[in-house]
Formats: structure tokens, C-alpha cells, sequence
């Protein structure tokens, strides 16, 4: 556990005298002084990794050195101290990153290839105790369902779910999974799946934002497609939201119901500006709305927090 203290003002207030404050410092001192080793050392061994991999500009060399700083990682969080726990995750993450890329380009990025980076990115995330990497294994998923991301220039960018309806459905039976096991778990387990769970409901949500602006065809193979049109995924998506958020404002689930919230808001400003022009008088009542939900949303977490 970090706790930030006012050294100063404690001395001030009588609550340290100024010889427990100055051993406080010192432990401080000591403290950002390992931070800034390790980051020292962690940009090196990235720089390092980043050099080969441009001398020999291959997937299978990016698996290879991922893999490498990976199992560095892990080995330095198994052997060493605590001090060297930031250089662990750093070569953890970032040498997970790099061998899922690597293997994603080898195997052109096929449902495959996604599920068995998903797959090595929650293992990962268990033996490190990750939960970046928890949160990576559930978007390499939504990766299998055809959820995609990117930055088209000029500064924007770009979130794609063709397949809106495959990817709710998925992320909503990966949340409910990894919610019911954080319930079985403990430790730092639950943790990890707590975050699996929030990052599949946040994909969801994502989903249904898609589909509520531009709908979604069902192929089932045997049959015509079946179009489910974009207000179909709006009435739905908003009856769920409102489900949800009432629902966590009763069982005290403040995470939850601030990621209700959010989408809410989203859903309600895309639906708005869909179908009204962006006149002054809809943007000062848009505006006006944001407020007001803003004010209400920090009255309902006070109350939770007390």
C-alpha cells in the first residue's frame, strides 16, 4: 500500500516530530531512487530489444525477443527483490506485446492467431500478476470477433465492430465467466479478474455504440442475413445502461455504475447529434443536460463512498 504524506505539515500539526519525519524522507528518497533505477534500466533493455528487432525486421525475430524479455521479467519478479518489481513488470508487458505482434503478423492476424495471444496474455497475466495483461488477454478476444482500433492521420482515429452483435454477446458471457470466478477466487486473483470483467463489459458497451449508429447484419450461413437496425441496439442498449446503473446504485458497485454512467452519457450525445443538427440551441441544452447529470453522478458516489 502507497500512502502520499505532507511531512511539513504533519511536523507542524504535532502529529510526527521532526526526527520520524526526516527517517520518512529518507525512506522516500530511497524509494524514488529504485524507481528511477529501474526506469533507467527498463528503457535500456527496451532500446536494446527495439535495435534487434530493427536489425532483423521479422515476426518470428519479435516473437523471439519478446519471449525473452518476458521470461526475464518473470524471472526477476520470482528471484529478485522488491525493489526490481517495476523492471519485472516493465519486460513482462512490454516483451508480451512485442511476441503477440510478432505472432499476430506471422499469422496475418487470423481468430487463430488472436485466441492464442488472448490465451498467452491471461496465462501471463496470472503468473505476473498483471492486470494490464488481463485487460490485453480480453482485447486480443474482441480482436477474434473483429473488434479493431486505429489512428487514420491528422489526428483521428478510428473503432470498428462489424460484427456488433457477436461481440456484445461475447464480451457479456467473458464478463459474466470472469465476474463469477472473482467471486471463487482470492488474493490478487480476484483482481486480475475483476479487471478482465470491467475491460469485457467496457468492449460491450463499445459494441452497442456501434450498432446503435449503423446496425448489424446476422449472416447464420444457411439462411438470408437477419438486419437488426440501429434503433434496435439504441432502445436496448439504454434499457441495459439504466438497468445497470440502477442495480449497482443499490448493491454500492461505484465502479460499475460510473461505467454506466459514462456510456450513458455517450449513448445519449450520439443519439442526440444523430438525429439533431448541432444548432446552438441543442448544444446549450446538451451542455446544460451534461451538467446535471455530472452534479447528480457525484451526489449518488459520495453517498456510496460514505
Amino acid at each position: 500500500m502507497k500512502v502520499t504524506l505532507d511531512l511539513d505539515a504533519l511536523v507542524a500539526d504535532g502529529a510526527l516530530t521532526a526526527a520520524e519525519a526526516a527517517r520518512l524522507a529518507e525512506l522516500g528518497r530511497r524509494t524514488t531512487g529504485y524507481l528511477a533505477f529501474n526506469l533507467l534500466v527498463g528503457f535500456g533493455v527496451m532500446a536494446v530489444a527495439a535495435g534487434l528487432l530493427a536489425l532483423v525486421p521479422a515476426a518470428g525475430t519479435a516473437v523471439l525477443i519478446g519471449l525473452g524479455l518476458a521470461a526475464l521479467g518473470l524471472a526477476l519478479a520470482r528471484a529478485a527483490g522488491e525493489e526490481w518489481e517495476l523492471l519485472a513488470q516493465l519486460c513482462i508487458v512490454v516483451g508480451a506485446l512485442v511476441a503477440g505482434g510478432g505472432a499476430l503478423t506471422a499469422d496475418d492476424f487470423s481468430v487463430r492467431g488472436f485466441l492464442g495471444v488472448a490465451f498467452a496474455y491471461g496465462a501471463a497475466a496470472v503468473a505476473a500478476r498483471n492486470g494490464l495483461l488481463a485487460a490485453l488477454s480480453v482485447l486480443a478476444v474482441s480482436g477474434a470477433v473483429g473488434a479493431r482500433a486505429g489512428y487514420l492521420g491528422d489526428g483521428g482515429y478510428a473503432l470498428a465492430v462489424p460484427d456488433s452483435s457477436l461481440a456484445i454477446l461475447v464480451m457479456a458471457v467473458l464478463a459474466a465467466v470472469t465476474g463469477g470466478l472473482s467471486r471463487l477466487l482470492a488474493g490478487e486473483y480476484v483482481r486480475l479478474a475483476r479487471v478482465a470483467a470491467g475491460t469485457a463489459l467496457i468492449v460491450a458497451n463499445f459494441g452497442f455504440w456501434v450498432g446503435s449508429l449503423w446496425g448489424d447484419s446476422i449472416d447464420f450461413g444457411a439462411s438470408a442475413p437477419v438486419e437488426v437496425s440501429a434503433l434496435v441496439f439504441a432502445v436496448a442498449w439504454a434499457l441495459l445502461l439504466a438497468g445497470t446503473g440502477v442495480v449497482a446504485g443499490l448493491r454500492g458497485w461505484r465502479w460499475v455504475l460510473n461505467l454506466a454512467s459514462v456510456f450513458g452519457a455517450i449513448h445519449l450525445y450520439s443519439q442526440w447529434f444523430e438525429r439533431l443538427d448541432a444548432t446552438p440551441e441543442s448544444v446549450l441544452a446538451a451542455g446544460l443536460l451534461a451538467l446535471f447529470l455530472a452534479l447528480g453522478l457525484a451526489w449518488v458516489n459520495r453517498r456510496l463512498s460514505a
